[in-house]
């Protein structure tokens, strides 16, 4: 069966009051050409199974679970479909244009932001991917967010871009 190689960054933002940023990768922009591509395809389903993973992970460090919201997905969503649209990977897109610039677009009232994104076959080697970045595992398991919000769309067969936004 063909796995397509999971492209994995992850960038956690924590913001008081000087607006300090910190990165755990870096935010180049990564160029793709799918190989059985469709019609970027939103999957509702999938993006949900994300959350109730992300919830399971912090439960198993005592932690507690994480609000779904709304915006935070609908954000999301907008970043994986641009993503799968343009046929790029990463926190930053081909324009320039950064995690933090899209945050301070949407004007979202924060303090603590994380971003994590993944390019996998399926939700659940998306989510095994994560879990053993330790970028990725950091942000799930950080103690600052109360609230997340996920988006999963498929740009080819097995072509699936998964991001996952937190907030406080």
């Amino acid at each position: 069966m063909h796995r397509v190689v999971a492209f994995v960054a992850a960038l956690a933002t924590l913001l008081s009051g000087a607006a300090a940023f910190a990165s755990s990768s870096s935010q180049e922009c990564i160029q793709l050409a799918y190989l059985r591509p469709h019609r970027p395809l939103v999957e509702p389903a999938a993006a949900r199974l994300l959350v109730g993973d992300i919830n399971v992970a912090r439960a198993q460090r005592g932690l507690q679970p994480l609000v779904q919201d709304d915006a935070l997905s609908q954000f999301a969503l907008q970043v994986a479909e641009q993503m799968a649209a343009r046929h790029y990977f990463g926190h930053t897109d081909p324009n320039g244009i950064t995690f933090e610039d899209r945050l301070r677009a949407a004007r979202f009232p924060y303090n603590y932001a994380a971003e994590n994104m993944a390019f996998d076959q399926d939700e659940a080697h998306a989510n095994q991917a994560f879990l053993h970045s330790p970028g990725h595992y950091a942000n799930i398991v950080d103690s600052h967010p109360r609230r997340v919000g996920t988006a999963v769309v498929a740009a080819g067969d097995g072509e699936v871009f998964f991001v996952e936004e937190f907030a406080d």
